[in-house]
């Protein structure tokens, strides 16, 4: 067997709004035993990755850490690489904010540690081929991709090959990843040798592991710290080093040869590909080809919440690409910007990424927090705008104010998107209702309308997301109304109610009027409901609900169970971090039916309940002559 070179390093990287307590665990646990016993060992090479964001706390909590890369990459023993700051999916990012974001990273690197760096890493391996132009215009010679994508392209797995676009190359290593090339993690020494094992006699073999995943090869080892772990693996690879010599991709490339030209289709990570792939469900008309492939522009196809994060930062994207003649506030709008498109926001990733309410929520902010910068005094006028927001060919109407955004669709005439300018936060940031990772299951919304028999909540008689109809004539710029014909079934019977849905916004309110019309010629009598989803914390210890009945006796509600409470007329949603209220008013007393939203997953092999939000629903028993009409108002106001 002969000699062989292996390029052994570790990608790391903390999304926006993980909690301070969750960093420190990953710093001790992960990321300062891996470095502080790579730095006993200055013969072993590495290639190491922080993102921006994982730097900047590092910088902030602890500048020793940087102090020792800074070190050790003087010293040449270990590379850092570039790629977007906020850690980006680099398909999902529009051209300019791609070289916006991997030059602001570039520039920290170069100023932290003296050096430019010359590989760039991209988040989640997620590729298009397009991508080597932009990699490559930004200065860097080499990039990252998964044995699996060398395989399918035919290039050889033991060594670099070169790829191009537009004219533009850029050399792409093949890499073993810990998560996906090998049936358990394993610590490099062990790793390096599986592949050797294999027979392959592979001049160059890279393998590269996600920081985290430190703490499951230390749980692994029985050994009394991370450090110990590490050092005996390094120890080893020490031994090992007149086989397999550690070293850098940049000293690889001075004096290896390349296996040729190849391209390569677009890909990802095995979870990412995985989890946007279309869902097997049974019964819901979901059927999963075996021709369809994933990708990462399919994760907006598969996760409505995706979806709707990728509507919003392309929206805002527009906006502030239209900011003129203030070139410190553009850079301020476009860096929180970049500060939306972190890349754990837009997926189910094996940290939770969309699935956590605190990373939505982030995510959501800076988003929000970019629209507000660019809103200029004197030129911004609040009003309703029509536009295609979510690319399904169909326009939303779009309430932009001063104090607040309201987003709704014509789908289902339902609000999908309630934006306080104050707080930074959209309260219909709510995940569906997944019962597994592979449900087919709506965006959750409010003011949704369903219809059931008087006295109960049948949450089958939510209405379908038909389209409503928008009365265009003499509109005026603060209300939309929409129209639509429902069918309910009641007293087994299929009977017909006309809906007039009026939207009116305000300062810091909006309101919503129903008006019901029964055009059948005997009497109907139902329960009307509307269903409102809130995530007003990122826990339900965060929310406070509080009712009144009757005008004058307060009600204290439990949001850690579900819960019903009859003849209210206020109902209060608090945030209480960031003490703001939701304060909803009907001119009818309802029965209200309120629950907390829980979302059953697996992370780091352990079973989580995470947070989502809490689903209310408002409902008025009714009853309507034939041929008459009547009226519910309901306003919501956003308070501090």
């Amino acid at each position: 067997m002969q000699k062989c070179y292996s390029v052994i390093g570790t990608y790391n990287h903390v999304p926006e709004g993980a909690e301070e307590s969750s960093l420190e665990e990953t710093y001790q646990v992960c990321w300062r035993p891996y470095l502080s016993a790579l730095y006993r060992f200055p013969d072993i090479s590495a290639v190491l990755h922080y993102s921006g964001t994982a730097l900047s706390w590092l910088e902030a909590r602890h500048p020793e850490f940087l102090m020792l890369l800074e070190e050790m990459a003087a010293k040449k023993q270990i590379e850092l690489l570039g790629g977007g700051f906020f850690a980006p999916l680099l398909p999902l990012v529009p051209g300019p904010d791609r070289l916006g974001q991997i030059e602001l990273l570039t520039t920290y690197i170069r100023k932290a540690f003296g050096k430019r760096p010359r590989g760039c890493w991209m988040q989640d391996y997620a590729w298009e081929p397009g991508l080597a132009s932009t990699i490559q215009t930004c200065g860097f010679d080499y990039s990252f991709l998964p044995e699996r994508q060398f395989r399918l392209s035919g290039a050889s797995l033991g060594m670099p090959a070169l790829t191009e676009d537009q004219g533009r190359s850029l050399m792409i290593f093949p890499v073993f990843d810990a998560l996906e090339s090998f049936p358990a993690l394993l610590p490099p020494d062990l790793a390096v040798a599986a592949i050797r094992e294999r027979g392959e006699d592979l001049p160059l073999i890279s393998v590269m592991y996600p920081g985290e995943a430190a703490r499951e090869l230390w749980e692994k080892s029985g050994l009394e710290s991370p450090d110990v772990l590490f050092e005996r693996s390094f120890a080893e690879l020490q031994k090992e080093s007149l086989l397999c010599e550690t070293t850098t991709p940049n000293k690889y490339l001075r004096f290896a040869k390349q296996s040729g030209r190849a391209y390569f289709s677009s890909g990802a990570s095995s979870v990412l590909m995985e989890r946007s792939l279309p869902p097997v469900a049974a019964g819901r008309g979901c059927e999963q080809p075996s021709e369809i492939h994933g990708s990462s522009r399919r994760l907006l196809l598969r996760h409505a919440e995706s979806n709707s994060l990728y509507a919003k930062m392309q929206y805002v994207r527009i906006l502030v690409s239209q900011l003129r003649g203030d070139k410190s506030r553009k850079k301020s709008a476009q860096e929180e910007l970049w500060r939306g498109q972190c890349g754990d926001a837009y997926w189910p990733g094996p940290n939770g990424g969309l699935l956590r309410l605190p990373v939505r929520a982030a995510a959501f902010a800076s988003l929000i927090q970019a629209e507000r910068t660019t809103r200029q005094r004197g030129t911004f006028s609040p009003g309703v705008i029509m536009a295609d927001i979510d690319f399904d060919g169909i326009k939303e109407i779009l309430y932009q104010g001063s104090d607040f955004n309201a987003y709704v669709h014509l789908k289902g005439g339902s609000l999908f998107e309630l934006d306080s300018l104050k707080t930074l936060t959209n309260y219909v940031n709510v995940l569906s209702d997944y019962e597994d990772i592979g449900e087919c299951l709506p965006q959750r919304r409010c003011f949704r309308d369903g219809f059931c028999e008087s006295g109960s909540f049948d949450l089958e008689g939510l209405a379908d997301e038909s389209p409503y109809s928008l009365e265009e004539s003499d509109r005026p710029a603060h209300l939309a109304v929409l129209t639509r014909e429902a069918s309910l079934a009641i007293g087994g019977r299929k009977r017909s109610v006309f809906i007039r849905k009026k939207y009116a916004f305000r300062k810091v309110a909006l309101s919503v009027i129903y008006e019901l019309t029964n055009r059948e010629n005997d009497a109907l009598a139902f329960r009307f409901f509307t269903e409102l989803n809130f995530a007003a914390g990122s826990n339900p210890e965060g929310v406070a609900l509080e009712g009144l009945r009757d005008g004058n006796e307060k009600i204290v509600i439990s949001n850690a169970e579900a819960t019903t409470q009859d003849s209210l007329d206020f109902l209060r949603i608090t945030n209480t971090k960031a003490e703001e209220h939701l304060e909803i008013r009907a001119d009818r007393s309802f029965e209200l039916g309120s629950r907390p939203l829980f979302h059953a997953t697996q992370l780091g092999g352990q079973s989580r309940e995470l947070y989502e939000g809490a689903a209310f629903l408002l409902g008025w028993d009714l009853a309507i002559p034939p041929g008459s009409s009547l009226k519910i108002a309901i306003a919501l106001e956003i308070r501090s």
